[in-house]
């Protein structure tokens, strides 16, 4: 949509800071890249772009925001997916593979990416508005996504994304339910367009709901087919405040904390509400589900977390 220049402007302003990239080749349309990795503080952190090489809608027959009406929320459908799609472009998956398997200068692993390969949202931008099909997310397409999983899931790496404007904390499955990395999609700090992730008001089936017992979480299929095990969901609620602080927090904004443990090789994963008392804070204050610790080994589907 926008022109090349722009898109220049765009990246140099928000990863001017980043270290070199990999490979600064430009892409083919000759768009800069910047998919690179850091180590700090014992981890390596692969910094990867999940909408650069992206396919987009006009590949297929797709309206955005009205491809599904009419269709049962468990059908999935066919026609939205191919094997010659893409998600993160062959130089990331290539990038990513050869980094999960150096292990030089640190423990852990994450991976940086703009939103949650999976499509954890069902309403939007209203609680009653039902979406079966979001092609922002990167749960589609399926085939790239799983092929992204199957090469991250070496790595052991913890998938810290956002921009969906709705925090989950999930794990990924592939030929299997949670047999893959954990995925923690951040609370966004300014929800303005919310979304809310309603399986069970659809009834979309599921299984091995977490030991917590919150509602709308477990092991699903999302509309994409992809298989996702959401084990917390920070749902907003309408806003009817007219301060514009109070509209944020009741929208579901707030921001996420990891603590990465090197030695024990875990991650503390919280997810802080908007208007937090930062210097009390305390559990009251998170969305409902977190803090959360997850070990290493859980990013390849072993060792789970009940």
């Amino acid at each position: 949509i926008q022109p090349i220049p722009m898109l220049e402007v765009v990246h140099r302003t928000h990863t001017a800071h980043h270290p070199d990239p990999i490979d600064p080749r430009p892409s083919e349309r000759g768009i800069s890249v910047y998919y690179t990795d850091l180590v700090y503080g014992n981890v390596s952190f692969a910094i990867i772009a999940d909408r650069h090489w992206k396919s987009g809608p006009e590949r297929l027959d797709i309206i955005v925001g009205e491809t599904g009406d009419g269709e049962a929320p468990t059908y999935i459908n066919p026609k939205y997916d191919s094997p010659d799609l893409q998600l993160l472009g062959q130089r990331q998956e290539d990038f990513l593979r050869q980094w999960g398997q150096d292990w030089q200068g640190h423990e852990l692993k994450a991976v940086l990416s703009q939103t949650v390969f999976a499509g954890i949202s069902t309403h939007q931008p209203l609680p009653d508005r039902y979406l079966k099909y979001d092609f922002d997310s990167s749960g589609w397409p399926a085939s790239a996504r799983n092929r992204a999983i199957d090469i991250m899931r070496e790595s052991k790496a913890l998938h810290i994304c956002g921009d969906t404007h709705l925090g989950t904390l999930s794990q990924y499955g592939v030929h299997e339910q949670r047999d893959s990395n954990w995925a923690f999609c951040t609370p966004a700090i300014a929800a303005g367009w919310p979304r809310w992730w309603r399986p069970d008001d659809l009834g979309l089936p599921y299984q091995h709901r977490p030991s917590h017992g919150l509602a709308q979480t477990g092991e699903y299929l999302d509309s994409f087919g992809n298989k996702i095990y959401v084990y917390a969901v920070g749902n907003p609620l309408v806003s009817k405040a007219e301060n514009r602080y109070i509209e944020a927090h009741e929208k579901g904004s707030g921001f996420g904390f990891i603590t990465f443990d090197t030695d024990a090789k875990t991650y503390t994963i919280e997810a802080f509400r908007f208007l937090v008392d930062a210097a009390n804070a305390s559990q009251d204050d998170q969305f409902s589900g977190w803090p959360v610790t997850i070990h290493q080994q859980e990013n390849m589907g072993k060792n789970r977390l009940s």
